[in-house]
């Protein structure tokens, strides 16, 4: 995407499959996950905001209410896992809460739970319960990682499912244990150790997939849940921190797909719109899952897109992110929000000229056509 750190093997991912380049998260992580198991948008499942079930209290992600893409894909025959961070429920008191959101197993960092200090660490002696029992693991990315890459070899031989949200590169920055006998003090330099970690893990993974001999017919996602907690340089220029702000590049995250059952050409990038809401619809059309039964989702398919149809009917023609009661909806060249910004996001990424009340040939009605969309949603 052109960031000055090297990723290998998601750059390997890239090469093999297919590249997203206008792909919308929410600015923050768990309205981001919550609108990937849900399909839904932030104003129907009500994580408008961040919020640490584990930490602050409350029921967290109801079951009764939300059927997550993963129950309805293990209705439908897959094996299903879930390895990385939850902390969307207590699984003190809701210690069946993963399986009962469709996940027969997990390897999991429970998110930091109010009075038990020990559980705040992720990382060196990381807290992890995996299927229902907790211990402190040397280094929790790699034990989730090592679950996830079992998951894979035992599961092979028939369909499976496994949702990996991973720690890395997450804070509190530290070192990893590439770098820990000369550990970086720079912040910069800490995430730089994290992301390069990061690639590392990914590249386990992809290994296994390939050894276990189903690379053709298994799909691998890698994506983002907000814009970047620091600030860097893009294409050699200055791009701004993202996490939590209320911007193009608090929610535009990188997005690969390698699916070579599905996408006829690898190695090339597209510039088809995706949001978070799409990838539960897709994951139901490949596995034939049932849809939850009166239930709004509000994604599209992207198998038209993964598999090269041009049909644009059956294609996005903008996108949508929120946070708290901010809102915007992009196309391909410009955002709108509902605080009277609008801006060529195309020529313009940054969002240094607000052409909210320009009359400059085209932008009223692109401007006009991304209200209606965004006066349709209901409010929160």
């Amino acid at each position: 995407y052109g960031s000055e750190h090297q990723t290998p093997n998601v750059d390997r991912l890239a090469k093999e499959g297919l590249r997203y380049t206008t792909v919308w998260s929410t600015p923050i992580c768990t309205p981001t996950r919550v609108t990937l198991l849900t399909g839904q948008y932030p104003f129907r499942h009500g994580w408008v905001q961040h919020y640490d079930v584990p930490r602050w209290g409350g029921r967290g992600l109801d079951w009764d209410r939300y059927t997550t893409f993963a129950a309805a894909i293990r209705d439908a025959g897959y094996a299903t896992g879930v390895g990385g961070k939850w902390q969307i429920n207590d699984l003190r008191s809701q210690p069946d809460a993963l399986k009962r959101h469709g996940f027969d197993e997990h390897c999991a960092w429970t998110g930091a739970e109010k009075g038990h200090p020990e559980t705040e660490d992720r990382y060196f002696n990381g807290y992890i319960m995996t299927n229902g029992k907790r211990e402190t693991v040397p280094y929790g990315p790699d034990a989730i990682n090592d679950f996830a890459i079992d998951f894979v070899r035992r599961h092979k031989d028939e369909p499976f499912l496994f949702y990996y949200p991973m720690l890395l590169a997450h804070g509190p920055f530290g070192s990893t244990p590439l770098n820990k006998d000369k550990a970086p003090t720079e912040k910069a330099e800490q995430y730089a150790g994290y992301v390069t970690y990061m690639d590392r893990l990914v590249g386990r993974l992809i290994d296994a997939v390939d050894e276990a001999g189903i690379r053709d017919r298994t799909m691998i996602v890698f994506t983002g849940d907000n814009g970047s907690s620091t600030a860097g340089t893009l294409n050699d220029e200055p791009y701004n921190k993202g996490k939590g702000q209320r911007a193009d590049w608090g929610v535009h995250v990188p997005f690969i797909v390698r699916a070579p059952f599905l996408i006829p050409q690898p190695g090339l990038y597209s510039t088809d719109l995706v949001d978070f809401t799409d990838l539960y619809p897709t994951f139901a059309e490949l596995t034939g899952a049932k849809l939850p039964d009166g239930v709004t989702l509000d994604g599209k398919s992207l198998v038209p897109s993964l598999s090269g149809d041009e049909d644009p009917f059956k294609k996005r023609n903008w996108i949508f992110s929120q946070i708290g009661d901010f809102r915007m909806v992009r196309d391909w060249q410009y955002l709108l929000d509902n605080q009277r910004g609008c801006y060529h996001v195309e020529a313009d990424p940054l969002q240094t000229k607000n052409l909210f009340t320009s009359k400059e040939r085209i932008v009223p009605g692109r401007r006009d056509r991304l209200q209606k969309i965004l006066d349709r949603f209901p409010p929160n």
